[in-house]
This record gives C-alpha cells, sequence and structure tokens, in this order.
C-alpha cells in the first residue's frame, strides 16, 4: 500500500485552491448568484446580469446600465467515520488508566457549517461605441469557507464512556479562509447585436488559516495522543491573478451560444505557523496548564515566516446551449429595454427557454501541493523539528459535468419560475480522502424565481447538492506530518481510512437594478 503525506499546510493549500474555480473546478457546487443557482448554473448562454462580468464577460455587450447585489446561506452538512482495514472504529491509541481500552467513537463525527456567501457586480454599456461595455465584479468561490471539527469525541470505555481525542484530528480541526476575486472586465459585439467576445482580468486576493494536530514522535504504528503536537498555520497571497474570457453567439432568433475559459496563475503564499506541544493529559482531556508560571509558553513555537505554499490551480471552461421560446405577443417593456441597441430581456421576450451546459475542470493539474518550511525550526517541549519537505500529493482527476435550466414566464415583465439540475464527476480516489474537499461525485437540483418591482428583479432560490460518499474501507493513504526524522517525518500508520459524506443546502437571494 502506498502511502501519502497530510501536511500542515494540507487543508490550507486545498482552500486556496478553490480560487480555481467559481464554477466547475469539482471543489465546490455551480456558479454563484440566485438566478444562476435557480437554474443549476445552466447560464452561460443566457447571461443576462452583470455577474456576467466574471462568468461570462461577452455578454455584457448586450446587458444596459445595471448593477447585482446577492448573498447565499449555505449549510453544509458533513460526517465522517474513521475505521481501521477490519472496519472498527480507530481508538485513542493511547494506554488509558483503569480497567478495560477505548473502543472507539460512540458514533461517527457530524457537523454542521453555516455560511454567508455574498456577491456584488455591475455593468457599464458605453453609448459612444456600440457594442462596448465594461463590468466589474466582486465575488469568493461558490462554496463554505468556515468549518470546525471537535477536538475531542466520547469513546466507549469499560465502565462508561469517556472524552478523548478525535479520530480526525490529524485531518482538520477548523479552517478559516477569506478568498476575494476582484474582476475588471470588457466586451465588444464584432457584429452588433449577434455576436459578442470578452475578456477580464482576476485579482485574486486569499488569506486562509487552519488548525490540525501532527506527531511530534512516531515510534509505533497507531494514534498516540501524547505524541500529539497542535499546528496552526496561517496563509497569504495578495495577489493571484487570473483571465476570464467568453463568447456569446445569437445563433438565431431562438438559439443563444455561450463560451467561458478560465485561466490563473499559480498560488505562492507565505506562511506563518504556531505549534503548541504536550497538548494532552494522560486521561486525553485537554492540558490547561502545560508550563509553569515563569514560563507560560514553553510548549509553543510560533514562526511568522515559517516556509511557502505553491500549488497550481485547475484550468476550466464551459460550453453551453440555450433554446428560448418567444412569447408570442406584445407586451410592456421597461424603460431600459427601449432603444436602438438590443438587449437581453427574457421576461418580456421569452415564454419558456430550455439551457445545457457542459463543464470541464483540469483538476488533474494538482498532483501535489508544494509546502516547504525553512530548516531548523524545533519544536517547543519535543525533541522533534519541523521538516523542510512537507510536499502533499493529492493524485485529483479532471472533472466533467453537465448542467440544465429552464425559466418560464408566468407573467411578462412581472414574474417567471425557474429550475435546474447539474451533475460533476469525481475527482479523486477513496484513499486520499481528506476533510478539506469533499471530491466525490456531486448532483444537485434546484429551483427559483424572479420578480420585477420597477427597475429592480429580485431572485429568489433554492439548491440542495448531493455528494457520493468516499470510503475506503479503512485503508487509507494519508500519513501525519511528524517531527521524527528516524521516520522521515510521517506518522507510520495512516490517518484517513473510513469514509466521508456530504451534502449542501442552500437559499440564495439576490437583486438586479437596472436603468
Amino acid at each position: 500500500m502506498s502511502t501519502r503525506l497530510l501536511a500542515p499546510g494540507a487543508f490550507l493549500a486545498t482552500a486556496l485552491v478553490s480560487t480555481a474555480a467559481l464554477a466547475t473546478g469539482g471543489l465546490e457546487t455551480p456558479d454563484a448568484g440566485a438566478l444562476q443557482v435557480g437554474r443549476g448554473g445552466a447560464w452561460v448562454a443566457r447571461a443576462d446580469d452583470p455577474l456576467a462580468a466574471y462568468m461570462n464577460p461577452a455578454a455584457m455587450s448586450f446587458q444596459p446600465f445595471g448593477v447585482h447585489v446577492g448573498a447565499h446561506v449555505m449549510i453544509q452538512s458533513s460526517c465522517y467515520a474513521r475505521v481501521d482495514a477490519e472496519g472498527q472504529p480507530v481508538s485513542p491509541g493511547n494506554s488509558i488508566p483503569g480497567p478495560g481500552a477505548a473502543s472507539g467513537p460512540e458514533a461517527e463525527q457530524c457537523i454542521d457549517a453555516v455560511f454567508p456567501n455574498p456577491q456584488i457586480a455591475a455593468v457599464f454599456p458605453v453609448p459612444q461605441v456600440e457594442g462596448l461595455a465594461f463590468g466589474l465584479a466582486v465575488l469568493g468561490p461558490h462554496a463554505v469557507g468556515n468549518v470546525e471539527w471537535p477536538e475531542s469525541v466520547d469513546y466507549t470505555l469499560a465502565g462508561g464512556s469517556r472524552t478523548q481525542p478525535a479520530p480526525s484530528r490529524y485531518m482538520l480541526v477548523t479552517q478559516e479562509s477569506l478568498l476575494i476575486f476582484p474582476t475588471f472586465s470588457v466586451s465588444y459585439a464584432i457584429v452588433p447585436d449577434e455576436f459578442s467576445i470578452g475578456a477580464g482580468f482576476v485579482w485574486g486576493i486569499a488569506r486562509a488559516s487552519f488548525s490540525t494536530f501532527t506527531e511530534s514522535t512516531s515510534s509505533s504504528p497507531e494514534d498516540d495522543f501524547t505524541r500529539d503536537v497542535k499546528a496552526e498555520l496561517t496563509a497569504f497571497d495578495i495577489m493571484v491573478p487570473g483571465v476570464v474570457a467568453g463568447a456569446n453567439w445569437r445563433a438565431s432568433k431562438n438559439l443563444d451560444v455561450g463560451a467561458w475559459f478560465r485561466w490563473s496563475d499559480a498560488v505562492d503564499a507565505s506562511t506563518e505557523v504556531r505549534l503548541e506541544s504536550n497538548y494532552w493529559l494522560a486521561g486525553g482531556t485537554k492540558n490547561e496548564q502545560p508550563c509553569p508560571p515563569s514560563d507560560a509558553e514553553c510548549n509553543v513555537t510560533v514562526d511568522e515566516e515559517a516556509g511557502t505554499l505553491k500549488l497550481q490551480i485547475p484550468m476550466e471552461a464551459k460550453l453551453g446551449v440555450r433554446y428560448h421560446h418567444p412569447l408570442g405577443r406584445e407586451t410592456a417593456v421597461p424603460a431600459w429595454k427601449k432603444g436602438s441597441r438590443y438587449v437581453r430581456d427574457p421576461l418580456t421576450e421569452d415564454l419558456f427557454d430550455v439551457e445545457v451546459d457542459f463543464t470541464w475542470a483540469n483538476n488533474s493539474a494538482v498532483e501535489a501541493i508544494e509546502v516547504r518550511f525553512k530548516e531548523g525550526i524545533a519544536v517547543k517541549g519535543t525533541p522533534g523539528e519541523v521538516p523542510v519537505n512537507g510536499d502533499i500529493v493529492h493524485d485529483w482527476s479532471d472533472v466533467l459535468g453537465v448542467r440544465w435550466g429552464s425559466d418560464v414566464t408566468v407573467l411578462p415583465n412581472l414574474l417567471a419560475l425557474r429550475a435546474g439540475g447539474f451533475f460533476e464527476s469525481k475527482g479523486q480516489r477513496d484513499e486520499l480522502l481528506n476533510l478539506d474537499f469533499h471530491l466525490g461525485w456531486k448532483a444537485g437540483i434546484s429551483a427559483g424565481g424572479t420578480v420585477r418591482l420597477g427597475p429592480a428583479d429580485i431572485h429568489l432560490a433554492y439548491q440542495h447538492v448531493f455528494y457520493g460518499t468516499l470510503d475506503n474501507g479503512g485503508d487509507g493513504e494519508l500519513k501525519a506530518l511528524s517531527g521524527d526524522a528516524t521516520t522521515g517525518y510521517r506518522s507510520q500508520q495512516a490517518v484517513n481510512g473510513g469514509r466521508f459524506s456530504q451534502q449542501l443546502n442552500e437559499v440564495a437571494l439576490g437583486a438586479t437594478f437596472r436603468w
């Protein structure tokens, strides 16, 4: 059986990978935006609100002046059960005072993470130049940014239960990330009212911190919390440049075609590390007084310039085809649609539409994440030190997806209802499951609607996402980072055996103002 490293930078690294995709990178659910979510993310050909500045800048040529503001409330439910190769729950691996030994957690660990996810965007046509428009969007990955797994769980012992260090602690305890993607875009209609192209510059800003546990020494092939060191790592990259490009074609009166592509530079972040040894007492509870009053931080190691983290960002692309059936009768139109220039407005043009998008993300570009620390960082309270090479092998696969979405105009210029769904292929092997991202297959269903109130379109949507469970039957390949040079700075045991399941519910609300 091969083994892989789970370094202190592992979660942070994959958190920063999410800068790769607001769409189909396999790391998150499809596009942000209340209208987009209600259609299952099938929107690249329609692209009729200011979020097109990121999601298909070419379509800005067919929009009026507009501003969009919106937010999602994302509720992510995750469960992890760590088991050994025989399918039995993993015990703390330490001799516990008194008769009997730990027989494992009483149940799998389950958490809920609630996260607000905002967006803002604007489009500015240039009246003096037909078909020319500029746009600005500020948004983040369509994913949950803050997660907290328990440090301790209840174990069944002879004569009762006892709180012990959690078996998931070597993968992840806490994570907080702030990822912002300011995007400035321009579009131009090469063929007025028919064919346009667009491109945008993405200035990625990423800051993330997380905590997990590592081993100080690795003298035995089992978990032993008396050897634990809690590691907290923070990374910051103020400039992750990238580009988006798109095309939008009115192929006929009833058919639109859209295409989108994103490329990004690698994340290259400096890292700060904080290590805390002697974390547990012999019984497995938190050690509240590990040091004498004269040296309150005898067990704490802090290095503000500990090393670097670097990883490739996968490219991704979308191709969409949209059929829209005309309304077939005259109806009132808003003032911003009147004029000689074509402005797309499905709420006054179409009885219904159906769009299908095909998506691809080059996740196989992420074979390993480079995590390097400078030499000679000693870990206080232990004989170990931080290894120089903490590279993490992920071995991801390319992700393919399909999305569908449909709108029905119930009351022209007033009310539309919509529904949609998506599917994305699996992007990792079960043997490399981790609690940072769930790269099993994904499938979603969604519904929503739009109400027009004067110059404002108010959008509401709900989406549920199913994830294919990752389960390696206890035969995991990730090893914890260790300060022990005799074992190559790795734990002897794998720390990710078991199964990882997840689901996501979200409610999205947005408003688009046009003039």
